[in-house]
């Protein structure tokens, strides 16, 4: 049955059956790929966070930064990113998210690897089984040609079945091509916008931001001491000036809330 069914396919059933082929195998290979990549679960990323946290705090954070970097090489995804910035820990925080955003592009290359040739199948198969469809039907008119009697509708029904059978077969490969390209393109931007926020979080960590893994600020900028407000050195005038260093403005906290 389906040797006869590839006959029918004419000219055009070896191209059309090596691109189904790839296009499976693709699938499957980025299938495979996608499905093994490491979890970035809220809780995991929340206990990175953490190590990176209690490495800032330390009093030998440099030699501590150092360990955590040799253990996070030793993991994949999100984990090899953040040994890539703890490497870095000396360097501008300029310099930092220089060398993440060419990690991630090393990880975008990777992640969206045969995708395009997907696609490109996905194109080409339909057109491959039109253009069997084309032939088919020149072939059949050509017999039709030849045939000295009448003409009978079952003359025409063999031809047209085997001249459509090669567009519903390019279809075939080219729906599940298309779909499964634009599917783990989907799959590729969310898996790298978490690593994108990953990685910006921790190089704030670096930068000795406090914060949560919602953003919020877990240190206040403003304390309050013995009925005093004090702002820090970094505080703006309400003209929009800094304060000069190591002169705290002391705002007595009686006459504020008056």
């Amino acid at each position: 049955m389906l040797t006869e069914n590839l006959a029918s396919l004419g000219i055009m059933a070896w191209p059309l059956l090596i691109t189904s082929c790839l296009g499976l195998a693709m699938i499957l290979e980025r299938l495979v790929t996608y499905t093994l990549l490491p979890s970035m679960s809220r809780k995991g990323l929340t206990q990175l966070f953490n190590e990176v946290r209690q490495c800032c705090d330390c009093d030998k954070h440099a030699e501590s930064k150092n360990d955590l970097c040799k253990n996070l090489r030793q993991g994949q995804g999100v984990r090899q990113g953040i040994a890539v910035l703890l490497s870095h820990n000396t360097c501008k925080k300029e310099v930092r998210e220089e060398v993440a955003g060419l990690w991630l592009l090393k990880q975008k290359r990777s992640l969206n690897a045969w995708l395009k040739p997907l696609m490109l199948i996905g194109v080409l198969s339909p057109m491959l089984g039109l253009l069997g469809t084309v032939l088919g039907m020149i072939d059949m008119f050509r017999d039709i040609a030849a045939v000295a009697g009448p003409v009978t509708p079952d003359i025409l029904a063999a031809g047209l079945w085997q001249a459509m059978f090669t567009t519903a077969f390019g279809l075939m490969i080219a729906i599940p091509a298309l779909a499964a390209a634009h599917g783990f393109g989907v799959w590729t931007n969310h898996y790298l916008a978490k690593l994108e926020f990953a990685l910006n979080h921790t190089n704030l960590i670096l930068e000795g931001l406090s914060m949560d893994d919602d953003g919020l600020a877990t240190v206040p900028s403003v304390s309050t001491v013995k009925g005093f407000s004090v702002k820090n050195d970094r505080a703006c005038t309400a003209s929009g000036r800094p304060e000069a260093a190591g002169l705290p403005e002391i705002v007595n906290a009686g006459a504020v809330a008056a």
